[in-house]
């Protein structure tokens, strides 16, 4: 990835629906170089197109981050069975005391407590799990920096 490369990842995450002619004149680069580059970009770096929705105007109310201890037999269950959870968006392998970090949306306390008991504990191989309740957005990201 050269630096017309990252600029073109700059420019669609500043806008995910830009046009390639607005591209164009905002990289300074040909439409043809862009579209060529683009679909390159595509094969590689760029896994998917996606949209991101506010949490609060969608009704999400509580984000919560759990650290999850695993029998360590059953790790990848873990990990496989909290990925398929609709209200799971993240799902970390991480070292340290605990062995996988979730984050989880939930409409409601309530809700959240019916997830953590019906869902999450429920995933045959969690052994122990920590709760922490967001109490702030102060930053949130789709990418790392570029």
């Amino acid at each position: 990835m050269d630096d017309i490369d990252s600029e073109i990842i700059r420019s669609l995450v500043r806008n995910s629906r830009i046009t390639l002619s607005q591209m164009s004149k905002e990289i300074n680069v040909p439409d043809a170089t862009i579209s060529n580059r683009l679909k390159k970009l595509e094969k590689s770096v760029i896994k998917q197109y996606t949209l991101l929705v506010d949490p609060d105007e969608m009704g999400l109310k509580v984000t919560a981050i759990i650290i999850i201890q695993t029998e360590s037999e059953k790790h990848e269950n873990v990990k496989n069975e909290l990925s398929k959870l609709e209200e799971v968006s993240e799902v970390y392998s991480v070292s340290g005391e605990y062995d996988i970090l979730i984050k989880v949306w939930a409409h409601s306390i309530e809700e959240l407590n019916e997830i953590m008991n019906s869902k999450v504990r429920s995933v045959d191989g969690v052994e122990d799990l920590t709760e922490m309740i967001v109490m702030e957005r102060v930053k949130e990201g789709v990418i790392p920096p570029i």
